[in-house]
């Protein structure tokens, strides 16, 4: 639910005028509609009397059968000589900062404490980009109902940003008095709706806490020196390789699908050096490779747009940060395996037409060897095979090859 908040009205969103109906009546202006306050467009009217767009205003323009204008301050709208044959709406859309707030339901911590409800109120100001570009293709896509969907939009990626940052955190975590600020800047999208509205600040403005507070919290059992699962796999020496075939330090070749990367570019901030995806069976995976890892809210973004694209709801999406093929085979060997310490080394053979990979068997447990050598699933080997110039990538046991 997005609440709007009102202000008092003052001033004017543009100044109407008429021409005096005789020459000695002196020109007189006709009702004033008041500002748009806290609201981000006004109602659409349409262009039947000289008007001009007063200050932190753009006035969006409709004709028929041709795309929205955009007028600015201090220019004049002049209807046609016949405006009832060829109508014109305008739509004022406010460029000030706006408060809204939005409140989200029953959101649930890592530990499984329920927080009933968070009201947060969110400033965002319409980005003036290029002259207001994006808001430009908007109101082409959307016409008068432009608040409508900036509004949806809003309350949509807050509550998607807000479930995620309570889901990755402990109850005990999020009452700190610092965390909404770390919620704002990891979890919540710096811009909306295609960039049309950029966000000015964010605040917690209440929070309905479960009954139980942070001493109920339990202690995760994973931080029991006792439970550690490689405190037994550290002391055994895994076996080197041979320094005269050891990966080369080199410039990485890596696939850019235009496809992936237009969607990348529209929804995260990292750079890319190379992405690529495959779909094997029911199964898809994305790897990109970056200058730095995505933010969560990033993060679930491009997992729900790659999902859409391969059909594919359970999308695996793997972000790299590598210099080199071996960088990027741990980064992706992390991500996709559940040992990841079994990797052992990893080597470019027969002038890099082949990359292999050496994973120790030995961490598996007797049944899984029986099953054979395996490294995450085959879509994510397809994706990492797509990604790097390699004509075939290998995966080998460590201690028949060490």
């Amino acid at each position: 639910m997005v609440g709007k908040l009102w202000t008092s009205l003052f001033g004017r969103v543009v100044t109407d005028r008429q021409l005096p109906t005789a020459p000695s009546e002196p020109e007189t202006a006709l009702a004033e509609e008041p500002a748009l306050g806290m609201k981000l467009t006004g109602e659409p009217r349409p262009l039947d009397r000289m008007v001009t767009v007063q200050p932190n205003t753009v006035a969006v323009l409709f004709e028929q059968d041709s795309a929205p204008r955009l007028k600015f301050p201090g220019e004049h709208l002049t209807p046609g000589l016949l405006p009832s044959l060829r109508p014109v709406r305008v739509l004022a859309v406010n460029t000030s900062p706006v408060e809204l707030d939005v409140t989200v339901d029953h959101l649930v911590t890592m530990d499984g404490h329920d927080i009933e409800r968070c009201t947060v109120r969110v400033t965002v100001q319409v980005s003036d980009r290029d002259r207001y570009a994006s808001l430009a293709g908007l109101a082409a896509e959307h016409g008068t109902d432009l608040e409508a969907y900036l509004l949806q939009r809003v309350k949509t990626d807050v509550a998607m940003g807000m479930h995620a940052a309570v889901k990755m955190n402990r109850l005990a975590d999020l009452r700190r008095p610092t965390v909404q600020q770390e919620l704002a800047e990891q979890w919540l999208p710096r811009s909306f709706a295609n960039s049309a509205l950029v966000r000015r600040h964010f605040d917690v403005r209440e929070i309905t806490w479960p009954k139980d507070g942070p001493i109920s919290v339990p202690i995760p059992h994973a931080k029991s020196p006792r439970v550690v699962p490689a405190a037994t796999s550290v002391l055994r020496p895994l076996p080197t390789p041979p320094p005269s075939i050891a990966t080369r330090p080199s410039v990485m070749e890596l696939t850019m699908d235009v496809r992936l990367r237009r969607m990348w570019r529209q929804l995260a901030e990292p750079e890319l050096r190379g992405i690529a995806g495959a779909k094997v069976g029911n199964s898809a995976t994305v790897i990109a490779v970056v200058n730095r890892e995505p933010g969560a809210y990033e993060g679930s973004r491009l997992r729900e747009a790659f999902g859409d694209h391969f059909e594919d709801r359970n999308l695996h999406v793997v972000a790299a940060v590598a210099n080199s093929y071996e960088d990027l085979v741990r980064a992706w060997f992390k991500q996709v395996d559940g040992s990841p310490g079994r990797l052992v080394w990893v080597r470019s053979l027969e002038d890099d037409s082949v990359l292999r990979v050496g994973v120790d068997q030995a961490l598996r447990s007797a049944e899984e060897r029986a099953r054979g050598l395996s490294v995450g699933s085959q879509s994510d080997r397809e994706a990492l095979r797509r990604l790097i110039p390699h004509e075939r990538v290998e995966f080998v046991a460590a201690d028949t090859t060490g």
